[in-house]
């Protein structure tokens, strides 16, 4: 998982989830998830269906899958940050 992802998420309390800061690429996480599905095909859930004041900063992710499905969704999402951070630029 990109550091960025995991730097300033929720602790883990026995789940396979992650609860993701995603502020440095959007304040949208509605938009930041659809755009993950629609572009890289990588499902995750907005933060704000679990935390409706902040949840818009982060987007949960499930690691409930085999270790190839899991290897291969984190270069997804690695490439698509990638993406951002060179448009940004």
């Amino acid at each position: 998982m990109p550091v960025s992802l995991t730097e300033g998420a929720a602790p883990c309390q026995g789940a396979f989830y992650l609860f993701a800061d995603i502020s440095q690429y959007s304040d949208n996480s509605t938009d930041f998830a659809a755009r993950l599905l629609a572009e890289r095909g990588v499902a995750t859930t907005p933060g704000v269906d679990f935390d409706p004041i902040d949840g818009h900063r982060y987007l949960r992710l499930s690691f409930a899958g085999s270790s190839a499905d899991m290897h291969e969704a984190v270069m997804r999402v690695n490439s698509f940050i990638t993406s951002l951070k060179i448009n940004a630029a």
